[in-house]
This record gives C-alpha cells, sequence and structure tokens, in this order.
C-alpha cells in the first residue's frame, strides 16, 4: 500500500507595489529582515511601478491578479494630492480590496521615525536637508534615495513603530493629517511577525 501524502499548505503571496525606488527599498531591507527570523512566512513581491494614487492602485490590482496575490498592499504619499484625490483613492482601493500604505508630506516622514518622533510638519525640501545631515544619512538623501537603507534603518524599525504611534494620538487622519503615516499598522500584518 502505498502511503498518504500529507497537503502541503500553498505560501500565500503577498503584493507590495510602491509610487517610487525609495519605498521599495525600504521593504526589501524589510523582507530580507523578517524573512530570516520566520521560516513560513509568505511569499512577498515588491515592486515599485512609478505610479501614485489612482493610477497605482489599479494597476496593483491588475498585477496582483496576474501574480496570484491573496493580499495587496500600495505605497504613496500625499504629493499633490487633494483631500478629495486621498478619499477617492480610499474608496477605489476599498472596493479593489487594496490596502494603502500613505505617508504626508512624503516617505521620508516614515524614515525619520526610525530616527526620533516627528510631529510637525515639514516640506519635502527640509526633509531631505535634515536626512542628508551627520546625524542620519550624513551625505546627500536626495542622491541617496533608492539605495539600501540597511545600514541605516535596519535595527530602527521598532523605534520608527514607537514614534508611529505617538504620532497617530494627535494625527490620525489620513485625508488631511500632516504629518502622517499608517505604515507601522500593516508591518506586523505583511510580515507575520510579532515583534519588529
Amino acid at each position: 500500500m502505498g502511503r498518504k501524502r500529507g497537503h502541503k499548505k500553498k505560501r500565500q503571496i503577498i503584493g507590495i507595489y510602491c509610487e517610487g525606488k525609495s519605498e521599495e527599498q525600504y521593504f526589501k531591507m524589510l523582507s530580507q529582515k523578517y524573512n530570516a527570523r520566520n521560516v513560513h512566512s509568505q511569499k512577498l513581491n515588491i515592486k515599485s511601478l512609478g505610479e501614485s494614487g489612482e493610477k497605482l492602485i489599479t494597476e496593483a490590482k491588475l498585477k496582483g491578479k496576474n501574480n496570484n496575490e491573496s493580499k495587496i498592499y500600495v505605497v504613496f504619499d500625499r504629493d499633490d494630492k487633494t483631500i478629495d484625490d486621498i478619499q477617492r483613492c480610499q474608496k477605489i482601493a476599498k472596493r479593489k480590496g487594496v490596502t494603502i500604505l500613505f505617508s504626508s508630506v512624503s516617505f521620508e516622514i516614515w524614515v525619520l521615525m526610525h530616527f526620533e518622533p516627528v510631529m510637525r510638519s515639514y516640506t519635502r525640501k527640509q526633509l531631505t536637508n535634515k536626512l542628508s545631515t551627520k546625524k542620519y544619512f550624513n551625505q546627500d538623501y536626495e542622491k541617496f534615495k533608492g539605495s539600501s537603507y540597511r545600514p541605516y534603518l535596519y535595527n530602527k524599525v521598532q523605534e520608527a513603530v514607537k514614534n508611529a504611534n505617538q504620532l497617530e494620538n494627535f494625527h490620525s487622519n489620513m485625508d488631511k493629517d500632516d504629518p502622517y503615516v499608517n505604515i507601522h499598522k500593516y508591518l506586523k500584518e505583511i510580515f507575520r511577525v510579532d515583534i519588529l
């Protein structure tokens, strides 16, 4: 008699679609960090589509369907989007079953949270200038964007989550608040870890 084969549970595929290369590099760093610890993690597809808002959500959903992804996340920031634009993005994402990971004014607000609490708004230029200084990246951050975050942020994710939770007590409205981030809310879910 032949042996019965057990059914091996198929790994879930998660799609993370980013607006730019910085976000893509950041999530690839997290994938390296948490997949080493979690052998049973799901497969992650992380890709920059160079799009934002509604177009990113629509393209991500299409690519996710083609890749048999069971959960899709899009990562983008406010840019020049109005309150109406963001509300429309939220409605489309909800209808398509896509989760938005959002930061305002830019992704660099989230990056800065790896170093310190953030309670005030910054312009993009102010953030770039601040992150370029010795205390942070010690190089022209604008030129650094799209490079590996590993040497700078790998061991600071827990600090960023703590700072984002603190910010959320005062700024919890994606449509209007600046600064705002919600990335911290989904990291445990994406990477299937209890502790970041």
